[in-house]
C-alpha cells in the first residue's frame, strides 16, 4: 500500500503529476476519465486502447480468440479494450509499443544482448508491463463477474483493492509525468527461454490479482515480473533461480509465476511507495524497504505455492486422474522445475 495523501498535485500550466488515492479511485478507478492525463470525454475526444497491444494481436491473429478473465469465462480479445483519449493513445503508442514492439520482436538471444547493451531497456519493459497490468483491471469495471445479462451481478473489479493499484498507475503513467524512479522501486523481473509446443500456442498472458504478479510468453523466450515487490522475489530465490539452465516448459514457467506472487502475498514487511515532489513540482517516486525481505511464518500464509500452481495448471491437465495430480500440487507433493534431488528438470536434454 502506498502511503500517499489524497491529494493531486499539477504543474504550473494544469496537468495532472500525481492523482491522489481519492482522485486516483474517483476518477480513474471508478470514473470515466483517460487513465493517463486525466481528461473527461467532453473535454477531449476519446478512442479505444487495445489491452494487449495490438502489434501482438496482430502477430499472433488473436483478434478473433479469447482471453480468460478473472472469473473464469472469456472475452474476444479484438473487443478487449478500454477508453483513452486519443492524444494519449497515440503518445502510449510512440513511448511503449514502438520501442517494446522493436525490441520483442527479436530471438532470445538478441534480446538479451540488446539489454545488456542498454540496461534502461528493463525499465521500459517493467513499465509497459504495469501499464498491460492496469489495463487489464480498468476493462474489469465493464465486465459483469456474472455474464448472464438476465442475472444482476457486480462487476469483476468489485473484488479489486484499487489502493494496491495506485502505485502501479504511477509507474504506468511515469513517462507522461516525468517521474524519476528509485531504483529500488522496480519489481522482481526476468526474461527466460521457452519451449514451445505440447500443443499450446506461443503467446501467453496471465496475471494474479492478488500477487500482482504477470505473465507474457511470446515465442521462444517468457516474461516474468511482480510489479510491487522491489525484487523480493528474486532475492529470496535467487539460489533456486541460479539452477536453471535451460528453456522452460509451459508447466515449468507457471511454477516460477506460482512462486514469485506466493513471495509476494506472503511477505512480512512490506515495500511502502511514496510520490515526492520539490518545491519546483520535480517529481520522484521512491521506496522505504526492510532491512531484508522475509515471509511471513507458514501457519500464516495466505496462499500456498502449490494453491496457486494448480489453480495455472489446471486447464493444461488432460489426464483422467487430473483430480489426483492437482491435489498433490495443492499439497506441495508434485512440482515440475526440480528433480528430487533439486536439479532443474532440463527437457531440452531428455531423449
Amino acid at each position: 500500500m502506498n502511503k500517499e495523501n489524497s491529494f493531486s498535485v499539477f504543474d504550473s500550466k494544469g496537468k495532472i503529476l500525481f492523482f491522489g488515492l481519492s482522485d486516483f479511485i474517483d476518477k480513474i478507478a471508478n470514473g470515466s476519465c483517460c487513465f493517463i492525463c486525466g481528461a473527461t470525454p467532453d473535454q477531449k475526444e476519446f478512442n479505444d486502447e487495445h489491452v494487449i497491444p495490438d502489434w501482438i494481436l496482430r502477430k499472433y491473429n488473436l483478434y478473433p480468440r479469447f482471453i480468460t478473465l478473472p472469473n473464469g469465462t472469456t472475452f474476444r480479445y479484438g473487443q478487449y479494450t478500454v477508453p483513452c483519449c486519443k492524444e494519449c493513445n497515440t503518445e502510449l503508442g510512440e513511448f511503449y509499443e514502438k520501442p517494446i514492439s522493436n525490441l520483442l520482436c527479436q530471438g532470445y538471444r538478441q534480446i538479451c544482448k540488446s539489454l545488456d547493451k542498454n540496461p534502461e531497456l528493463y525499465y521500459l519493459i517493467f513499465k509497459w508491463l504495469c501499464l498491460i497490468y492496469l489495463k487489464t483491471h480498468l476493462k474489469d469495471k465493464t465486465l459483469k463477474w456474472d455474464r448472464d445479462h438476465r442475472k444482476e451481478s457486480f462487476p469483476i473489479s468489485d473484488v479489486l483493492y484499487w489502493e494496491e493499484m495506485h502505485h502501479i498507475h504511477c509507474i504506468a503513467r511515469s513517462y507522461y509525468t516525468g517521474a524519476e524512479i528509485d531504483g529500488k522501486v522496480y519489481g522482481t523481473f526476468f526474461i527466460l527461454p521457452s519451449i514451445n509446443g505440447d500443443g499450446i500456442d506461443n503467446f501467453d498472458y496471465g496475471d494474479n490479482l492478488w500477487g500482482k504478479g504477470v505473465l507474457m510468453q511470446l515465442d521462444e523466450f517468457s516474461i516474468v515480473a511482480v510489479l510491487n515487490d522491489s525484487g523480493a522475489g528474486l532475492s529470496l530465490w535467487s539460489d533456486q533461480f541460479s539452477k536453471i539452465n535451460g528453456p522452460v516448459t509451459h508447466f515449468q514457467l507457471r511454477e516460477i509465476f506460482s512462486i514469485m506472487n506466493y513471495i509476494n502475498i506472503n511477505l512480512k514487511i512490506r515495500p511502502v511507495y511514496q510520490s515526492l515532489f520539490s518545491p519546483n513540482c520535480k517529481y520522484k517516486i521512491t521506496v522505504d524497504l526492510p532491512e531484508f525481505a522475509e515471509l511471513v511464518d507458514k501457519k500464516d500464509e495466505a496462499f500456498s505455492v502449490g494453491k496457486i500452481l494448480s489453480h495455472y495448471v489446471e486447464p493444461m491437465i488432460k489426464t483422467k486422474n487430473k483430480a489426483k495430480i492437482l491435489h498433490e500440487i495443492e499439497e506441495g507433493k508434485r512440482g515440475y522445475l526440480f528433480d528430487k534431488d533439486g536439479s532443474f528438470v532440463n527437457y531440452t536434454k531428455k531423449v
